[in-house]
């Protein structure tokens, strides 16, 4: 087994010491830090970006040709982590062995004591995708416009523990809602400026859901459907974003699922609050921002390549949920690139 040893003193140390133990180098823009996997080793990537909130997002998207294991220890900053296995397996423990095994939709909430070691495996030849929130207690804390102590105290007992005195290792599901959040950051496609402000926003959006669930409890938040009506809604999810200019008639969604319409309609309305078709515009539109602040696309290009037919409805539709109009993203864009 490979074994990684990162001693972080600082939240942007993660990546650069990663590389340097790989023994190549890094990328960084903005605050984002990226590496590459080598090819001798494996595929893939690691990337993250620490914000001014205390908040870091970390996305690894990667394949290993050994077993291998990152051994992660904080001597000065005792974050908590919000781990969320997208795809493969992840197997998380503490120095003291307490242990779990993570694979696709489920969670870990996790934070050491004081000076504690925590680790992650992955298996060798398996692709592995994770997305983890790490927080900076005391920095969040200092965001915040009102006292800590103030919040609900399941949450402060969460928060609260700066000084890293109480071991959190919490297991659970997450449900299609994180998922779709965590796909759009994945999807991601903006660059620059735009793109940090965008994965600042998601990071919130998925602290949030995991935050009511674990407020509430996966009985009480999750959508109270059968285990496989909801793995037929996440194939319809899945084929949406991945046909997003033919995703087909809800008839055809619905073969595509293994379930009839009326279920899948249900399922949309109790997971998502709106219907299927509802649900495609609405991942319509937010590829066509993605695109459109990309600067790559014109408005027709990126009605054509929506599946649209309505120049004139896409515009209807994009100002309804967004209060502007398509062109004065792309025409703001480009005014923003000369000016640089």
């Amino acid at each position: 087994m490979n074994t990684y040893h990162l001693r972080l003193n600082d939240v942007d140390d993660f990546v650069p010491q990663f590389a340097e133990k790989l023994g190549i180098g890094f990328k960084s823009k903005l605050g984002e830090f990226t590496v590459n996997i080598p090819s001798d080793i494996g595929s893939g990537k690691v990337a993250c970006v620490n914000f001014p909130n205390g908040i870091g997002l970390y996305t690894f998207n990667f394949t290993f040709h050994d077993d291998t294991c990152l051994r992660i220890y904080h001597p000065s900053v005792n974050p908590i982590r919000f781990i969320y296995c997208v795809e493969g397996t992840l197997n998380a423990y503490f120095k003291d062995d307490k242990s779990c095994e993570l694979k696709n939709h489920q969670h870990l909430i996790a934070a050491t004591t004081a000076n504690g070691t925590q680790c992650f495996q992955f298996n060798a030849g398996e692709k592995v995708r994770i997305c983890y929130l790490e927080v900076n207690r005391r920095k969040f804390q200092s965001y915040l416009s009102f006292e800590l102590h103030e919040i609900e105290e399941n949450y402060f007992r969460l928060f609260a523990d700066i000084d890293a005195e109480n071991e959190i290792f919490q297991t659970g599901s997450y449900g299609l809602r994180t998922m779709d959040t965590i796909r759009e950051i994945e999807d991601c496609g903006v660059e620059g400026f735009p793109r940090i402000n965008y994965l600042g926003g998601k990071s919130l959006e998925v602290l949030s859901h995991m935050l009511l669930q674990f407020r509430e409890g996966p009985e009480m938040h999750e959508p109270k459907l059968k285990k496989r009506d909801l793995r037929a809604i996440e194939r319809a999810v899945t084929h949406i974003n991945q046909n997003i200019a033919n995703t087909g008639t809800v008839q055809e969604l619905a073969k595509v699922s293994g379930i009839n319409v009326n279920k899948l309609q249900d399922g949309f309305q109790e997971v998502y609050g709106k219907t299927v078709n509802a649900y495609i515009r609405d991942v319509r539109l937010t590829h066509a921002m993605n695109m459109l602040l990309s600067g790559e696309k014109g408005v027709g290009e990126v009605v054509y390549e929506l599946g649209l037919s309505s120049r004139s409805y896409f515009s209807k539709i994009f100002k309804r949920r967004y209060g502007v109009l398509p062109k004065d993203v792309l025409n703001n864009k480009n005014l923003t690139e000369a000016s640089e």
